[in-house]
Parts: C-alpha cells; structure tokens; sequence
C-alpha cells in the first residue's frame, strides 16, 4: 500500500525530524490538556518514538474519545508494554501501586486497588506479542489525575519497557463529530494563556 500511494517507508533513524507528525493512530483517550493514552493495537513504543521524532503532534480522534480527565471514558486500562521474562512480578508490582505518595497526598489516580491484565491475542491462543517481542499489560488505574506523574511512576518498575500515556507531547487534538464536522482544540491550559 505504502508504494502504490508513492510513499517509501524508511527507517525513523533516516530522518533527522517529522515535520509535521500527525499522531492519528486511534488515540483511545484525550484529556482536556490533551495528554492521550494509546497502545489499542500494542505499538505504543514505536508511536512514542514517532511523537518524539517530529517537531508538531496532532491527536486525531473521534468525539467519544474527548474526555475530562483520562479514564473517565476508557475504562480498559493503560497499555503497558513489559518484558515477558517477568510479566507477572511486574503485574504484582503494578497491582501494589497506591494512588498517593508518602511525599505526596495529592491522587495521582482515582482506585486505591490497580488491576493488571495480560492481553490476550484474539485470533491465536495466548497473549498478545508486540512488534518487539514483548507483552502488554492493561492496566485500570480509574480515573487518572496526574498523567505525567503516572508515566513516571509505572517506568520505574523494572522490566516495563513503555506506557501508553502520551503526556504534554500533542500542542492540538482534532475530534470528527457524527455529522462529519471536526472540532479542533488545544490544551486547556494553552487557552488560559492566551485569555
């Protein structure tokens, strides 16, 4: 398909910078400053290299993804790609995490008990393998108040290659409506700035 459209693939490697990158891949979920979780089809790790790569990041999604908070509509969990080696130490370890820090008695999510699943393929027996060889673990945290902070906290355990919380990388979001219009919008805090 690539070459009948007169494209060529290439490397990521082979070009300096995306210019711009329009980070459509089927966005599950888009808070109001437009921190996204991704990871459906288990390529996050390779859409975030992507992201990082370009110069501009625009979410394409449709209107049910358009949410408040993350979590609030998505309720299947945030993609994590682990390594199969110890998938379920760190499904425990993901399952113990709590939604305040000691240092910290602001809620980064709303469950104070995670669950952890292995996707599961649906045309094979057995788990979901990513491109890279690695697992996904869904991971249903609630409703997510801190996005970065979470990012953050999950990368920290060993053994978790990549999560599938886009945060503070897109600068707008377009969402198509049922009637085919498309609704444009930036970060919630971008408007405040510019009020």
């Amino acid at each position: 398909l690539i070459i009948d459209a007169g494209l060529r693939a290439v490397d990521l490697d082979d070009l300096p910078v995306l210019d711009p990158e329009l980070g459509g891949f089927a966005s599950i979920d888009v808070d109001s400053e437009l921190n996204a979780i991704k990871g459906g089809g288990a390529a996050h790790l390779r859409e975030k290299l992507v992201a990082h790569a370009s110069n501009k990041l625009v979410l394409i999604a449709d209107y049910r993804k358009d949410s408040d908070l993350l979590g609030a509509k998505w309720h299947q969990g945030i993609p994590v790609e682990v390594s199969p080696l110890a998938w379920r130490t760190i499904k425990r370890q993901l399952e113990r995490m709590r939604p305040t820090l000691p240092s910290d008695p602001a809620a980064l999510f709303e469950l104070d008990c995670p669950a952890a699943e292995l996707r599961q393929a649906v045309r094979k027996a057995g788990p979901v393998v990513t491109d890279n060889g690695n697992f996904i673990l869904d991971v249903r945290l609630g409703k997510v108040y801190d996005p970065p902070a979470v990012d953050r906290l999950i990368k920290m355990i060993p053994g978790v290659i990549e999560v599938g919380i886009f945060s503070n990388m897109a600068c707008e979001a377009w969402f198509g409506n049922e009637d085919g219009s498309i609704v444009c919008r930036i970060p919630k805090s971008e408007i405040k700035k510019q009020l």
